[in-house]
């Protein structure tokens, strides 16, 4: 029994020494949260409003005929559930709901709809606050010249706009 006591006293020495020093670790988490999965079939439109006289137009604010419907398509597969889409391009001077031709004319702008679920929607350049918003599948626009300015002149009448679409 002498040699017991002095082992119970050494053992608690050297647990209580340990509790002297500490350490740290670092634990990294790595993962990514995705939404709805989702890709364009068709992602370029071409929208062809064709000649258009001048004697069509009476006034600021009047349109000319409308162009070929053109689509921009989802693919099938998609996980969402609608889209919404903005549209980036250079405003027209005279009437900034309207967007910029280039190539010589003037005088007009260029009036883009999209068809949604309350008919056709006017895309307004450069405008977050009222995207066009559809079910997934096929979205069908149209465009057509408007008057934005008197005189008009002739020439090309051209615009490239850009078309955000997010995925909900």
């Amino acid at each position: 029994m002498k040699y017991l006591i002095p082992c119970i006293a050494l053992a608690g020495s050297i647990a209580a020494g340990s509790a002297w020093g500490a350490d740290t670790a670092t634990i990294h988490f790595d993962g990514t949260i995705n939404g709805a999965t989702c890709s364009l079939s068709i992602s370029n439109v071409d929208l062809t409003i064709g000649p258009v006289q001048q004697s069509v137009f009476h006034g600021i604010g009047t349109p000319s005929p409308t162009s070929n419907i053109g689509t921009i398509a989802t693919d099938p597969n998609c996980t969402a559930s609608t889209i919404s889409m903005t549209f980036t391009g250079n405003a027209d001077p005279n009437d900034t709901t309207l967007f910029a031709v280039t190539g010589g004319a003037a005088g007009v702008g260029i009036k883009l709809e999209g068809l949604s679920s309350a008919g056709w929607q006017q895309a307004i350049p450069n405008s977050t606050a009222s995207p066009i918003v559809h079910l997934i599948g096929a979205q069908s626009f149209r465009a057509s010249y408007v008057q934005s300015a008197t005189p008009i002149v002739n020439g090309d009448a051209n615009a490239t706009i850009t078309v955000l679409v997010t995925y909900t």
